[in-house]
């Protein structure tokens, strides 16, 4: 694969890109299947990490899941540009993405990827307080297969945010020299730069 790197083949770089990002969602042992997302909130930039949920090359789409009374919902809301940071350690990759966030929120395609949760992930939830807030002890873990009431709450606590990537900054670091590439993905256009 760091053969491809070191290539001239930029079409061939962004199809491992997008493979990478495929296979980091559904193997949590990928150094890509968590990222960080960051975004303005209150006037200042704001960085979390986030499980990396579906990667679409035709779409040029990421998606992630939270908590509808976490803050960054409403900050999405109000303004939709979001940045993605991903390391690959063992290939000695960064990814740079800039996006426009959609949230989903009590929609189809909310229900459907909410269908999709394993139940450990569906509890995630359920607490009765939101994502930030001052709690005085943890909670024990729910059982949200027999508690129907309250699996309908924290259904009601899921969101679907699904990024459009508007550009990737490739950055491959290797002893012989670092290989940077720039995506635009809005263009269809493809640049080595200076790394």
């Amino acid at each position: 694969m760091q053969d491809i790197f070191l290539a001239d083949d930029l079409s061939a770089v962004e199809k491992i890109i997008w493979e990478l990002l495929q296979n980091a969602t559904t193997s949590y042992k990928s150094a890509f299947h968590y990222g960080t997302v960051s975004n303005i909130q209150d006037g200042r930039a704001e960085a979390r990490t986030v499980i990396l949920r579906n990667a679409d090359a035709v779409t040029n789409t990421l998606s992630f899941h939270t908590d509808v009374r976490s803050p960054k919902v409403e900050a999405l809301r109000k303004d939709p540009a979001l940045s993605w940071l991903f390391y690959n350690e063992p290939l000695k990759l960064q990814l740079r993405m800039k996006a426009n966030a959609h949230v989903h929120y009590k929609d189809e395609l909310a229900a459907m990827a909410w269908g999709l949760l394993k139940p450990s992930s569906q509890v995630t939830y359920s607490p009765a307080d939101a994502p930030g807030e001052i709690i005085k002890d943890f909670k024990k873990k729910i059982d949200l297969e027999n508690n129907p009431e309250l699996l309908h709450f924290a259904e009601n606590n899921f969101v679907l945010v699904d990024t459009t990537i508007l550009s990737i900054d490739f950055l491959y670091l290797h002893h012989s020299g670092n290989r940077r590439a720039l995506f635009n993905c809005v263009a269809n256009e493809s640049n080595w730069v200076q790394a």
